[in-house]
């Protein structure tokens, strides 16, 4: 089954970009080929794109119009469903490839957190576009100044700064695609944090700035501005001396972004290893010895590990070949997931999204961004759910039969779960009271919803009371609806 694919793109003057089996065509305007054939066959490109920091390109010049042929990234994440870590490194890569560019002569026309993907804990830009020719010997007013620079501040400065200051959520993203204006930022902080050091330059000066403006005399308007005489070349059209000061521009914004960034953040669940009172030592070996057998019996070229938690799973499937993408709901759990992916170079995409409420498509008549599910669907060979069927069943109340629909609709062959009985001790602190409800929960009803979905091919029970339990997918003509 092929991954659902967005809406054809149609913002930038310069191209659109629509999807065709497992490539993303790009079709290039007319008043744009020369220009993007030049950034094409530049070293620059190449060099960027042999490391795969951007997209690589096929270019198609055989029909009426130039076409793009980019490989198309699986699974594709929205900063929305990114952590602070996978922020950072989005905006690391713009910073890098920026100043790359502007020291080859080029530069970035636009930096946005929606021009980069990820493969794996691995930034890619995926906007070739972007770039565009430095001439900064030609009549620029202005040549020494980064035209993308408050758009950046905008989209990765201020809401990684926010998420910092005032724990806004860098999920509000989905609402804020051009960012956050330091105006509304100003007028959410107290005083401390607008005169601190991380939110006076960002925030603070500006918004100040931008009121004595507006609150300038009538008179005012109406007089002649030193930006309407006739221009005056100065030490800032030097070539050399703009190149500089666009070089300490980014620097500067680099140091800024690392302050900016949140405080490290732990959590019931990223503390998981340290506060685990139902396993022993040995109960968990025993499972991970089981999961690994499970994992190098079945070759899975693609996992999905639901509740990810501390990522030891996803390691485990990604140390044995697979490509793993962890979904984790609690922040701290996934930005640890993502930092151990990046540090060990395991394959694994972590998403920070929650399963009970999935993310919902977005933007223009709501198909420019796709919903998670649709992303996922029948995208692994797969799916690993421990220890969370208890949560959805009791914190979410979600019925067992639509947990296991769910899961029939993403895996293409296998099903790994953890079955967590009605006695366990962190099932009874979930239940509150509702024994009426879900006292009665069983693995009985659990094999018994499986019909006509799975079937069992394996069960090993836990010292501890817990049960894991191997299935198999059964093929239906007609999947389940959700």
């Amino acid at each position: 089954m092929t991954a659902a694919l967005p809406r054809a793109t149609f913002r930038d003057p310069a191209g659109s970009l629509r999807f065709e089996g497992n490539q993303a065509v790009r079709g290039i305007a007319p008043i744009a080929r020369a220009a993007v054939l030049d950034f094409i066959e530049s070293p620059l490109c190449q060099a960027m794109q042999q490391r795969g920091d951007l997209i690589a390109a096929a270019i198609d010049d055989s029909g009426p119009q130039l076409i793009l042929r980019h490989p198309r990234i699986p699974i594709p994440t929205y900063p929305w469903e990114w952590t602070p870590s996978q922020w950072l490194a989005a905006a690391d890569l713009t910073l890098n490839l920026c100043e790359e560019a502007i020291a080859a002569g080029w530069i970035l026309k636009d930096a946005t957190p929606l021009n980069v993907l990820f493969l794996g804990p691995r930034p890619i830009f995926v906007d070739i576009l972007s770039f565009e020719r430095r001439n900064p010997d030609r009549r620029d007013p202005n040549p020494s100044i980064w035209l993308a620079y408050a758009q950046y501040v905008r989209t990765f400065l201020l809401p990684l700064l926010m998420d910092r200051l005032l724990h806004w959520p860098l999920s509000l993203s989905i609402f804020k695609r051009d960012g956050l204006e330091p105006a509304e930022c100003f007028t959410a902080l107290p005083w401390r944090h607008r005169l601190s050091r991380a939110a006076l330059w960002p925030i603070t000066l500006p918004t100040l700035l931008d009121r004595r403006k507006q609150t300038a005399a009538p008179s005012n308007i109406d007089a002649p501005s030193k930006s309407a005489a006739p221009h005056k070349k100065t030490r800032a059209h030097d070539p050399e001396l703009a190149t500089h000061i666009l070089q300490r521009t980014l620097k500067d914004l680099r140091r800024r972004t690392l302050l900016a960034a949140p405080l490290s953040a732990s959590s019931n669940w990223s503390d998981y290893p340290q506060t685990l009172t139902h396993y022993t030592p040995d109960e968990s070996r025993q499972k991970l010895d089981w999961a690994r057998h499970i994992l190098e019996s079945t070759h899975p070229a693609r996992v999905l590990d639901i509740g990810a938690n501390t990522g030891d799973f996803s390691a485990l499937a990604a140390s044995l070949g697979a490509e793993v993408v962890a979904l984790e709901r609690d922040q701290p759990a996934a930005d640890r997931i993502f930092l151990m992916a990046r540090q060990r170079d395991l394959s694994i995409l972590t998403i920070h999204a929650d399963l009970a409420r999935p993310t919902p498509a977005a933007g223009w008549r709501n198909s420019e961004s796709l919903a998670l599910l649709p992303r996922l669907d029948a995208q692994f060979d797969l799916v690993l759910m421990l220890a969370v069927i208890h949560h959805l069943l009791l914190m979410e109340q979600i019925p067992l039969p639509e947990i296991l629909a769910l899961c029939h609709r993403l895996t293409r062959r296998h099903f790994v779960l953890e079955w967590v009985p009605a006695a366990d001790p962190m099932f009874q602190s979930l239940l509150r009271g509702r024994d009426d409800l879900y006292g009665s929960i069983s693995e009985a009803g659990l094999i018994s919803a499986c019909a006509g979905r799975f079937h069992l091919l394996d069960r090993q029970p836990l010292t501890n009371g817990r049960i894991l339990l191997h299935f198999e997918k059964i093929a239906s003509n007609k999947m389940e609806e959700c």
